[in-house]
């Protein structure tokens, strides 16, 4: 398990090549990255000078965000479709096979919403299973956005249940710390998913109070909190996920550092949970 740069904690205004020498610097082995800010550095060095320099800095491409607007008009939904067969092609030739993307925990109309992700998703995962890259689809699990709202999804079995309906044996999860513990997961629950459906992992942690008043923007870094994260990184490894765990850390006072610093404090963070596991 290997952390990796988020740009979250950055606080904004840095280039992926930026981005990229921040990670070298500070050790971590990853960024997670959009698949336009690759296609630029490829045409920019060709795809072998990127791999080139990807390796001299012993940083690579940990994830890349789905480039559809899968809730939007069918018309805009189908423009993005159209290129993300290249997209895929891409992230594959770069060693860079995972995508993700995240699931709204209410809509005015679930059983609308629970279709329209199902035929969309899917079609998505077939242009990506292409090429080889699976989809990774992230719950969102804090009780306060859905007060007064109408629930949708919220909950990894949940997820599980509307990906078996896909059928496509490229979707996964994006697991994070954060909405399994708003969600009220064990690691029991975590150790019953097998690692192939596991896609990419983000890591952070949850101030001291209760887990439904907890605010989906206020996270703290891993090791500083209440999230039981050693039975959280003890099921990750007892099941055998093998890849990345992007550093999503929201707050304020991380992006308020220098770059360099951020990054640091969110490595040696890392490193010292991933130490006891």
């Amino acid at each position: 398990m290997k952390p990796s740069l988020h740009g979250v904690i950055l606080g904004g205004g840095l280039s992926f090549e930026q981005q990229v020498e921040v990670a070298s610097k500070v050790g971590l082995a990853g960024v997670d990255a959009g698949i336009e800010a690759i296609a630029a550095l490829v045409e920019a060095k060709s795809l072998d000078g990127a791999k080139a320099y990807f390796a001299e800095k012993n940083v690579q491409p940990a994830v890349w965000g789905l480039p559809v607007n899968w809730m939007g008009e069918e018309d805009t939904f189908k423009a993005g479709l159209a290129k993300l067969g290249d997209h895929a092609k891409l992230g594959a030739a770069i060693g860079c096979p995972r995508c993700v993307t995240w699931i709204p925990p209410v809509a005015d109309d679930p059983a609308a919403m629970r279709k329209l992700a199902v035929t969309r998703f899917a079609e998505c995962a077939k242009a990506l299973g292409d090429y080889g890259v699976r989809l990774g689809l992230e719950w969102v699990g804090p009780k306060t956005i859905r007060v007064g709202k109408t629930e949708f999804l919220w909950r990894m079995d949940q997820l599980l249940d509307m990906e078996a309906d896909m059928n496509q044996p490229n979707v996964g999860l994006l697991v994070d710390s954060f909405h399994w513990f708003t969600a009220g997961h064990t690691q029991a629950d975590l150790e019953a998913v097998p690692a192939d459906r596991i896609v990419h992992v983000h890591l952070n942690d949850a101030p001291d109070k209760r887990r439904d008043e907890q605010i989906d923007m206020e996270r703290l870094l891993p090791g500083e909190g209440i999230i039981d994260l050693k039975g959280f990184l003890t099921a990750l490894k007892n099941v055998g996920y093998p890849d990345y765990m992007g550093l999503e850390t929201f707050g304020k006072v991380l992006p308020a550092l220098p770059p360099e610093e951020a990054a640091r404090r969110a490595k040696d963070a890392a490193d010292s949970v991933l130490a006891g596991i």
